[in-house]
């Protein structure tokens, strides 16, 4: 494990029964680093990071984050933050968004523990840094979809997390609302947060700088500094549904990556 790589794809493909879904990935994302990954519906990109978080088994190759296989309950240890889609959520469920916030301390309390005060310490300071702390009380499906995104984001702030994957989280969300999670992420990378945010949407890019754009549709299709990977060649291949060959780009130093979302 290179201590400079938060997350290593090698030669990873995944199938769903006899469809194949990610197809020999081969990656390597930079500790700190800010990664939109852009590509259709039906791409991969959830895949890819359901993956990631160790929800889905390789059909071949591997994939190893901070050093090791990822599986659900090295991920609550290894403080990895998920944010899935609105979409797959029960918003209905009955629970406020202090409770919500709290189930990111759950794994890290262990079994029949209760929180402690540093906990809801935890918990109160996430919810402050979403702009949330008005609305602890409030059920969950009462508020809008911005709101809930931010409660979701709270939640993995709340485990403390070194990396964070967001799943197509300003989908189905008004522009405004759009810029300000987008301008929250970038205020969590500051922090020296490794980002990994996912989108279908090429208008994200307007609000959010990415550092690296990954270019995903089964394959990947190029991964790179946006002025070098944002061209017409690379997105009609990554967006036309077809099969393209692997391609990477590099900067002019092997394997090496600035990231700036400022």
């Amino acid at each position: 494990m290179n201590d400079n790589y938060v997350i290593e794809f090698e030669h990873f493909s995944l199938n769903y029964g006899q469809r194949r879904v990610l197809s020999d990935i081969h990656l390597r994302i930079p500790t700190g680093s800010c990664i939109g990954i852009i590509g259709p519906n039906g791409s991969g990109k959830t895949s890819l990071i359901r993956s990631i978080v160790g929800l889905n088994q390789a059909t071949q190759g591997n994939v190893h984050v901070f050093g090791q296989s990822p599986r659900r309950a090295w991920r609550r240890q290894r403080q990895i933050g998920y944010v899935p889609q609105l979409k797959s959520i029960d918003k209905e469920f009955p629970i406020s968004v202090y409770e919500v916030v709290m189930l990111g301390r759950v794994g890290l309390l262990g079994p029949l523990r209760s929180p402690k005060k540093e906990d809801h310490r935890i918990v109160s300071e996430a919810l402050l840094r979403v702009k949330m702390t008005d609305m602890a009380d409030r059920p969950i499906g009462q508020l809008s979809g911005g709101q809930q995104q931010r409660v979701f984001i709270a939640r993995a702030l709340a485990q403390q997390s070194k990396l964070l994957l967001l799943d197509e989280p300003a989908t189905g969300l008004d522009i405004p609302t759009q810029q300000s999670i987008y301008e929250l992420l970038e205020q969590l990378h500051e922090d020296g947060i490794t980002t990994l945010t996912t989108t279908h949407d090429l208008l994200a890019l307007d609000f959010h700088h990415f550092g690296r754009i990954l270019c995903l549709n089964e394959r990947v299709i190029a991964f790179g500094p946006p002025d070098k990977v944002l061209t017409p060649e690379i997105l009609t291949k990554t967006f036309s549904g077809l099969p393209w060959p692997h391609r990477l780009l590099k900067d002019d130093k092997e394997d090496s990556c600035s990231c700036t979302c400022s």
